[in-house]
């Protein structure tokens, strides 16, 4: 199931009022794109690997952050996709040129999105931080989102 739908920015103006709110500091520096009492193009979806993204966009955010290689975290998801050949040649329309594109993640299985993750750890491990123990960042990762 998704929903696409309008949403607007603002304060709670009522006791007792839901929202939705940003679980994580990547989803917290998306939300603040937004200006307070701008309306946005939001879509809902609950796929069942949400858990396993959301680890995984942590990882790639806290790369961004903490690595001059990247601009932020969409450049270096883009970035170490095509690093692990999860990606495909794709001509550009513009200058008929073939280009090497990320595939997207929106149609993983669960198993399928488990070897991306590890081939994105390895990368970053060796080209990206070389000397970071896959473990160390492994552990962190799953701090910063609250795995037990």
């Amino acid at each position: 199931m998704k929903i696409d739908t309008t949403l607007v920015k603002r304060r709670a103006l009522y006791m007792g009022e839901v929202g939705f709110f940003p679980s994580s500091p990547m989803a917290q520096e998306d939300v603040a794109l937004a200006k307070m009492g701008e309306e946005v193009m939001c879509s809902f979806s609950s796929p069942r690997t949400l858990k396993q993204l959301r680890y995984l966009w942590t990882l790639v955010s806290k790369v961004a952050d903490n690595t001059d290689a990247f601009v932020d975290k969409d450049h270096a998801m883009e970035r170490l996709k095509i690093a692990v050949g999860f990606s495909r040649f794709v001509e550009n329309p513009f200058s008929g040129e073939i280009e090497l594109k990320a595939k997207s993640l929106k149609r993983l299985s669960a198993e399928k999105l488990r070897d991306l993750t590890d081939k994105i750890i390895a990368v970053v491990c060796r080209d990206v931080i070389p000397g970071m123990e896959e473990n160390a960042l492994r552990a962190e990762i799953e701090e910063m989102i609250g795995v037990p």
